[in-house]
């Protein structure tokens, strides 16, 4: 194994929860997200001997192989409308229950007008949100840095949009 190379373990130990919190952002369910984010790493394992560090990082790398699996997902189970999947968002433990309602109907909502921006504004987001710098977006979205910036800005835009209007 190359010196720049980390072992293996130490990347999935790195990358597993991001990979899984993208994953489930995009599939919906937990179940879904959970069986994904194995075959994900499944596949890393399996091509890690042909990982080159000096070509791209190993989050962008990860990244990559998460998006195609989950592309695949979709395929797979001929989803075309992410808008009709279950959300299954469990908020971070309060002790007001009425603040976890509120949190959960907030996701949710949100959630449906993620679903609802164009593909690759939604990729943008989600790849960003899950701790991507704007030049691992951009080369996992096979565009510029620039571009990448310009999708996600223009998805936070219409995000705002959206939510102003539902709210009126």
């Amino acid at each position: 194994m190359p010196a720049d190379r980390p072992p293996f373990e130490d990347l999935y130990r790195e990358y597993l929860g991001r990979i899984y919190a993208y994953v489930r952002a995009q599939v919906g369910t937990s179940a879904d997200a959970e069986d994904i984010a194995a075959q994900v790493f499944m596949n890393a394992y399996q091509a890690y001997g042909r990982f080159e560090p000096r070509n791209t990082t190993p989050a962008a790398w990860l990244f990559r192989i998460a998006r195609n699996a989950t592309l695949d997902h979709f395929r797979a189970q001929g989803r075309r409308d992410r808008l009709r999947r279950t959300v299954e968002h469990q908020p971070a433990a309060e002790e007001d229950p009425a603040s976890q309602a509120e949190e959960r109907i907030q996701y949710r909502a949100l959630l449906v007008h993620v679903a609802g921006l164009p593909e690759r504004q939604r990729d943008a987001i989600s790849l960003r949100h899950s701790g991507l710098q704007f030049d691992e977006v951009g080369k996992l979205m096979g565009c510029s840095e620039d571009a990448a910036k310009m999708l996600y800005h223009r998805a936070v835009r219409a995000l705002k949009d959206a939510v102003r209007k539902a709210e009126a």
